[in-house]
């Protein structure tokens, strides 16, 4: 059955007159004009409580005329069609019937209604995804099924961690390798918002976790009371995708190139700048060693190195605005299966942000990560 709902964000025409024969429906980027006597009436019902039938009766219509004007909307992506509830994989379910029944009705849950207010910018983006017929809620549900790893301790790890998880990809974690690295908070780690002063000297991946369940979008489990419960540690998804910021170990790469594991960089580079990408899908797309064969390839064939002095860290404008592109990067991939970064990658010049260049380049030729598997084991 369909309940007909303008998508969050689409603008409906002021009324101009009591004798209207048409509404414009639009948004920034195109419109569409509704012509018919009751445009307008019918447009106001769309808020995905009535069916088409329901619609029909309440302000006497034919069911055919309004199934035509959800065609129309549906035809330019301006309307949801079914109704869906977003199911959390993280909080409790009673498995008594009796006690499961009780809790069905959430409507007095401050939780739930906190959710329901947090969830809201994050649907409103999901909507209009190529496909989604229900807000959103569908693909809000899935990203509680990925599994991201951010490797790196940086800022921008930081931030990237904790937009990911506000965003509802519950299932991100940072690599235990970077506490490892990184054992307690220090100086360097403030200036996000993220971390404050009184956070100096704690652990720092215990820290970030006692965070995690204050960003998350969606319920978070504690390792830590799973392990006093002696409850079994979450199942890791299947779907997987490893972020690695900053200086990275050769070794760990050419591991997951071998493993088929996707994974993409965002890093600094030389000069005042940033880099997001590439996007590797291991065997099918051109890797990170493709674009360093390239560019050294550019100066001359040498390799360079990183003078003394110079800070690991991003300036904290550019590293907010490189962690948004990050998220972006990833949800996309999260949501669609697609990636702008694909033997691509962006780079964010300090001095002129506004303005992310994205160049595309070519598998190298002395790259073996195209190579059939045979001819690399000879």
């Amino acid at each position: 059955m369909i309940f007909p709902r303008l998508k969050n964000g689409v603008y409906v025409s002021s009324v101009e007159s009591s004798g209207e024969k048409s509404v414009i429906i639009a948004t920034s980027f195109h419109g569409i004009t509704i012509s018919h006597l009751k445009a307008r009436e019918i447009i106001d019902q769309f808020s995905g409580v009535l069916s088409v039938q329901e619609i029909s009766n309440k302000i006497e219509v034919s069911s055919s005329v309004i199934e035509t004007i959800i065609r129309q909307l549906r035809n330019v992506n301006f309307i949801d069609t079914q109704r869906n509830s977003i199911k959390l994989n993280n909080r409790f379910q009673s498995t008594i019937a009796a006690r499961a029944a009780h809790t069905s009705d959430q409507s007095n849950d401050a939780a739930f209604s906190q959710l329901q207010k947090r969830l809201a910018p994050e649907l409103s983006q999901a909507t209009w995804i190529d496909g989604v017929c229900d807000g959103g809620v569908a693909v809000m549900t899935a990203r509680q099924n990925f599994g991201v790893e951010i490797i790196g301790n940086s800022r921008t790890a930081t931030l990237l961690y904790s937009i990911l998880l506000a965003s509802g990809v519950t299932n991100t974690r940072l690599s235990l390798s970077a506490s490892y690295k990184h054992p307690t908070v220090v100086d360097g780690d403030l200036g996000t918002g993220s971390l404050r002063t009184s956070d100096l000297g704690l652990n720092f991946k215990n820290r970030l976790e006692e965070l995690s369940r204050e960003w998350s979008l969606f319920p978070v489990a504690s390792t830590y009371a799973l392990a006093q419960r002696g409850a079994k540690k979450p199942m890791v998804p299947e779907k997987n995708l490893r972020i690695i910021c900053g200086i990275f170990d050769s070794q760990y790469v050419e591991h997951l190139l071998k493993d088929g594991h996707d994974h993409f960089f965002v890093n600094r580079a030389p000069g005042h700048s940033a880099t997001i990408g590439p996007f590797v899908q291991p065997g099918n797309t051109p890797c990170s060693k493709c674009l360093y064969l390239l560019e050294a390839a550019q100066v001359g064939g040498n390799d360079l190195t990183i003078a003394p002095g110079t800070s690991d860290e991003l300036p904290i404008a550019i590293a907010h605005q490189v962690a948004a592109l990050a998220a972006h990067a990833a949800l996309k991939f999260i949501d669609t299966g697609e990636s702008d970064l694909l033997a691509a990658q962006v780079t964010v010049d300090f001095l002129d942000a506004f303005k992310p260049q994205l160049r595309r380049f070519p598998q190298h030729p002395d790259c073996e990560c195209l190579w059939p598997a045979n001819d690399q084991n000879n």
